[in-house]
């Protein structure tokens, strides 16, 4: 057989491959790769925030149904009743997902990586549209390395973050529409493209900076008349009233407190004072996409410093930018990749700066989710030029490529993937994410705070924990109390909680009291700390001290439930019985449902011989509470003593049922 009949089969036998199968094939890849960095987060159990979003939020469990009032609430709201922000759509979602699946981080997980796989995927093929006159490695490459990056760790392995993964996902195709009209004309695309602005800002309000990047984006890669960009700018008004309105219908917002843990900048700054700041800011951002270590679950004061002129990093940054403002300038008609990722990073970035407005935490890797995107395309631009690949040829050969530039890819996809895949271990749990993250964390107070926390709610968790691994817990949680507050001394909650550990698991009142009176002192609203001073005054005996407490903690909050049994029994051991009555009285009144305030009654009446009027009220009690083991007990004897072997048995078998 001669040369050229073998080279024909070989033709026949290995065809060239298309277009699509390319891409199907590149696609196959991301899948694959976004599994292989990610997937070991799918056994990872909740973590940081989770429980608001999902784990323990009744709305969410409430399924489907919940989805009406989901959209006239706000995303989250904590443990100090604190609200943040309104991201209805992501919240829909997971209460769809558990719906179908119920409470199974390993789902949520999975749905993570699956929608951060297709957000990748889609983003390859509007890199292909926005550069068409380039090879397919270049989207290729931009797509990788904003996949396999450390910085967006957080956001896949955060359940609570898919509402970032959403919300680009959805600006992405907002931004596609937009394209699609430049190039037809028709007007339905700016309807789909305003569709999807508004379903980004309903997963999370870091969309609004595609109302910038979007006619940048128009105007660099299209020749769009500048008339037709009058109809793009009207369209942006429709998502941000929809928006609005949604936001007013909200019925759950509360006041969120800003504290100095989150970002001092908070306290009294203007927008002079925040400069240097937003200068370091960038520099952070810029070293964490080059070097992306440690990676932190939270950063806040004073892992991040907050930057005054005198800082020599604030120069650098300023004298860094100013020959990048020329070249952008000199170069914003020509060199369109490199002025494009520049222009795009700055734009997306601009929202986390804590110039125009201070950011909670200083900086989040989460932040840098959106903006990383102008960073990838910089990387791959400049990773093919300078191994020479010829981009600019669309129908080139990968086999004719630089192999420098394909060693040099898979290395970052080793070492920046091989970083990704080692944060799947740090977010396991909540507990296993702070101990992991305090370790390089040393001058942030709230990441301090945290796993002094973290440490505290192990031991909860475990009841059956050996003395000897509950007296560890409780060491590190003094440790990283006291670490917080030699961060910041007037870390109110650190000092409320610290006193607290000495009176929970020292049994060491008197060094619980200084740390609740200077909480106090620095938040003189602060209920909890009342609660907690009047028990450790209850324990050495200051019961006139404490009523005072008690009944501060209650005119600053008269819902707070937990102040009425200890005060009613105060008044108990006065034999005050009217006070008992009258106290518990008026938080019925007020619309509080509980078995304490009942049972309280039904105590003062029982000591006082009224069995006729306690009686009754034991029995509302348990009503509300039927597990209440103590009191079936109770009213059975009671009932059985008097005869009324029914009402006996009911309360014999309720006791059965009940928890011991």
């Amino acid at each position: 057989m001669s040369s050229k009949s073998k080279k024909e089969i070989k033709k026949i036998i290995i065809p060239a491959l298309t277009e699509k199968q390319i891409h199907r094939r590149i696609i196959i890849f991301f899948f694959i790769l976004s599994f292989i960095v990610y997937g070991k987060s799918i056994g990872n159990k909740y973590s940081m925030d989770d429980e608001y979003v999902i784990h323990n939020n009744a709305q969410v469990h409430k399924g489907i149904k919940a989805i009406p009032e989901i959209f006239r609430s706000t995303y989250v709201v904590d443990d100090q009743k604190s609200s943040y922000e309104y991201r209805p759509l992501v919240k829909a979602l997971y209460a769809i997902e558990y719906q179908f699946f119920g409470e199974k981080p390993s789902i949520s997980h999975f749905l993570n990586i699956i929608l951060y796989a297709i957000s990748v995927s889609f983003l390859f093929f509007l890199l292909l549209k926005l550069f068409p006159n380039y090879h397919y490695i270049f989207s290729f490459s931009v797509a990788t390395i904003f996949l396999i990056h450390p910085l967006h760790s957080e956001v896949v392995m955060s359940i609570k973050n898919r509402d970032e993964i959403l919300s680009f996902f959805a600006c992405l195709l907002s931004l596609y529409f937009y394209l699609k009209y430049a190039e037809t004309g028709k007007k339905i695309q700016i309807l789909w493209g305003a569709i999807f602005m508004l379903v980004a800002m309903l997963s999370k309000r870091d969309a609004m900076t595609f109302y910038a990047i979007i006619p940048l984006t128009i105007w660099f890669f299209t020749r769009l008349p500048w008339k037709k960009y009058r109809l793009i700018f009207l369209s942006f008004i429709l998502p941000i009233i929809v928006y609005q309105i949604g936001k007013r219908s909200v019925v759950n917002d509360t006041s969120r407190f800003v504290l100095e843990w989150e970002n001092p900048l908070f306290q009294h700054t203007g927008i002079l004072q925040r400069i240097p700041t937003g200068f370091y800011t960038i520099y952070f951002y810029l070293k964490m996409y080059l070097i992306p270590h440690p990676l932190l679950s939270y950063y806040g004061y004073n892992q991040v410093p907050i930057a005054t002129w005198t800082n020599p990093i604030v120069w650098l940054v300023i004298i860094g930018l100013i020959p990048v403002v020329y070249y952008v300038i000199k170069n914003i008609k020509t060199n369109k990749i490199i002025v494009y990722g520049i222009l795009y990073f700055f734009i997306a970035i601009s929202m986390f700066t804590n110039v125009m407005k201070p950011v909670v935490g200083i900086v989040g890797e989460r932040f840098a989710y959106i903006p990383s995107l102008g960073l990838c395309i910089l990387a791959a631009w400049g990773l093919l030029k300078l191994f020479k690949v010829p981009v600019e040829n669309v129908k080139a050969k990968i086999s004719s490529f630089n192999v420098m530039f394909f060693f040099t890819i898979s290395i970052i996809i080793l070492v920046y993937g091989g970083k990704t895949f080692a944060r799947n271990s740090a977010w396991k749990d909540t507990y296993s994410l702070y101990k992991t993250d305090v370790e390089n964390a040393s001058e942030s107070a709230h990441m301090h705070s945290l796993f002094a926390a973290a440490s505290i709610q192990k031991i909860r968790e475990n009841p059956k924990m050996s003395n000897e691994e509950k007296r560890t817990h409780v060491s590190n949680a003094v440790k990283h109390y006291k670490e917080a507050l030699r961060i910041i001394p007037n870390y109110i909650s650190c000092l409320n909680n610290l006193g607290m550990v000495y009176y929970s698991y020292y049994n060491k009142p008197e060094e619980a009291i200084p740390y609740l009176k200077k909480a106090i002192l620095l938040k003189p609203d602060y209920v909890e700390a009342y609660f907690n001073l009047a028990t450790c005054q209850i324990t050495l005996k200051q019961n006139e001290e404490a009523e005072k407490m008690y009944l501060k903690s209650l005119e600053l909050n008269p819902k707070f439930l937990n102040s009425y049994y200890p005060l009613s029994n105060l008044y108990l051991e006065k034999k005050q019985y009217d006070k008992i009555l009258n106290l518990n009285q008026n938080a019925i009144d007020l619309g509080l449902k509980s078995d304490i305030l009942y049972i309280n009654m039904g105590n003062a009446y029982f000591i006082k011989g009224d069995t006729l009027n306690a009686v009754p009220l034991f029995e509302k009690g348990i009503e509300l509470t039927p597990n209440n083991r103590k009191l079936n007990s109770f009213l059975a004897q009671f009932y059985q003593k008097n005869g009324d072997f029914k009402k006996a048995s009911f309360y014999y078998d309720l006791m059965s049922k009940s928890a011991k």
